[in-house]
């Protein structure tokens, strides 16, 4: 499922309620969790995940094995493998624009890293404004009823509009446009809810010189496998992949970290472990490993066992450098 597709469920869903819900980009973003779940599952089922199940010396079935799996085993305290593994060194994530001009009434913003790209979002309830930058060209998000140019600080831009879309309200409309800096970075901005054609486009040219640092993370990552780059960073997620697939992907991908109070246990056994005095259920068969913290939420470890494969050791390794947050 799509970026574009989970934000219009979403949005749909959402339509229905007649109290709007804050957490429209968090939906989102377990959406997209949920996708790259079953993503996972399927690969599992591939040559790179039997090699890390053999590394963790789980014995494979013979073809002539007709007997019960083994049971998982019993809970008990992994202590974490002595690797060297360390922090990448990546600059602080920041939207390296500032906006002069934001429409009232729309709260602080929020900051992701998208790959190579880099978000800037401002939400209140189904309404969003965001504005993101770097050298992918971003997707529109809602099929266009109408297109015109016109111009943006000088550069050409493309206007891209709809009176409605999937979710909208009476009022609301899409409004998009994106333009492209002498550097060769391209810098588009949206608008989902009553936000104007004529304000949309005053909040794109207030977009100079300056930065907005992201918010704070919910948790602090410690050591990690080398050669991983920062691929995906948000207040919740954070993700590291290789640095060719951290700079060609927007999605989150690679290993990715989520603090979430909605983990769902994939499919499958699970090994239980304790990591740093927490319960904790390892999914050998879908490369999920997830942390129950004492305040009822979740750390939920997820990887691409093509482009990143741990074993055992490394994940656990990994998820005993992560400190939650509060």
């Amino acid at each position: 499922m799509s970026l574009e597709e989970d934000l219009r469920t979403t949005l749909h869903e959402r339509a229905t309620q007649h109290v709007p819900q804050p957490d429209l980009l968090g939906a989102v973003g377990a959406g997209i969790r949920r996708d790259r779940r079953r993503r996972q599952a399927l690969a599992a089922g591939g040559a790179a995940v039997a090699i890390a199940v053999v590394a963790v010396a789980v014995p494979a079935l013979r073809p002539d094995d007709t007997g019960p799996p083994p049971a998982p085993p019993a809970h008990s305290e992994s202590p974490p493998a002595k690797m060297d593994l360390s922090w990448p060194k990546v600059p602080v994530v920041a939207f390296p624009m500032l906006p002069h001009w934001v429409p009232a009434g729309l709260g602080e913003p929020g900051v992701t890293r998208l790959g190579p790209n880099t978000r800037l979002d401002y939400t209140k309830g189904t309404q969003v404004l965001s504005a993101e930058i770097g050298p992918l060209q971003p997707d529109w998000e809602v099929e266009a009823e109408q297109e015109h140019m016109t111009t943006v600080n000088g550069r050409p831009a493309v206007v891209h509009a709809s009176g409605s879309y999937d979710g909208s309200r009476p009022g609301d409309r899409f409004v998009g446009v994106r333009w492209q800096l002498p550097d060769k970075r391209w810098v588009q901005v949206l608008s989902l809810g009553p936000t104007t054609e004529a304000d949309v486009l005053r909040f794109a040219e207030g977009l100079s010189t300056g930065s907005v640092p992201a918010p704070p993370t919910a948790f602090r990552v410690g050591a990690v496998p080398p050669q991983l780059a920062l691929q995906h960073q948000s207040t919740d997620t954070t993700c590291l992949a290789p640095a060719a697939e951290a700079a060609r992907e927007r999605q989150p991908t690679g290993l990715c970290v989520t603090l979430t109070d909605e983990a769902e246990p994939p499919p499958g056994p699970s090994e239980k472990l304790s990591i740093n005095g927490n319960p904790a259920d390892y999914y050998a068969g879908v490369a999920d490993l997830q942390i129950h913290l004492p305040n009822g939420k979740d750390l939920d470890i997820t990887w691409d066992p093509e482009s990143v494969p741990l074993t055992h050791e490394e994940a656990v390794h990994f998820a005993t450098g992560i400190e939650a947050k509060g």
